[in-house]
C-alpha cells in the first residue's frame, strides 16, 4: 500500500553492498572541492568512499562516548593531517592566514 503522508521521513536505510550511489553535484564550491580530491586519488568514487568513512568514524565516536545524543550529528571543528613522514601536522594557530579558501563547510540538511 502507498504511503498517503509524502512527508513522513522514512528510516534511512543505506544500499545494499555492492550498488551504486548517486550524488548531485549542487554547486561551484562542490565541484572544486571534488576536483581537489581528485588530485590524489584520481577519480570521484574514491575520495566519496573515504569521506565516508572518515565522517562515520567521527559520528560513531561521538556517538559512542555519549559526547552528542545518538543520531543527532555533530558539529566537525577541524580535521588534522599526518605529515609524509608518519608525524601529525601541526596545530594551526588561528592567526595564520595561508588557507584563504579554507570556509565553514555548511551543515547538511537532516
Amino acid at each position: 500500500m502507498a504511503d498517503t503522508n509524502p512527508n513522513r521521513r522514512r528510516t534511512a536505510t543505506p544500499p545494499a553492498v555492492g550498488r551504486a550511489v548517486s550524488v548531485r553535484i549542487l554547486d561551484e564550491d562542490m565541484r572544486d572541492d571534488l576536483a581537489v580530491l581528485m588530485r590524489a586519488h584520481g577519480n570521484a568514487a574514491d575520495p566519496v568512499r573515504l569521506a565516508v568513512h572518515l565522517l562515520a568514524n567521527a559520528y560513531r565516536r561521538a556517538w559512542d562516548y555519549g559526547e552528542v545524543p545518538d543520531g543527532t550529528p555533530p558539529h566537525i571543528l577541524s580535521v588534522r593531517y599526518a605529515l609524509s613522514d608518519g608525524t601529525p601536522e601541526q596545530v594551526p594557530n588561528p592567526a595564520h592566514t595561508a588557507y584563504p579558501c579554507v570556509r565553514e563547510v555548511q551543515r547538511l540538511n537532516t
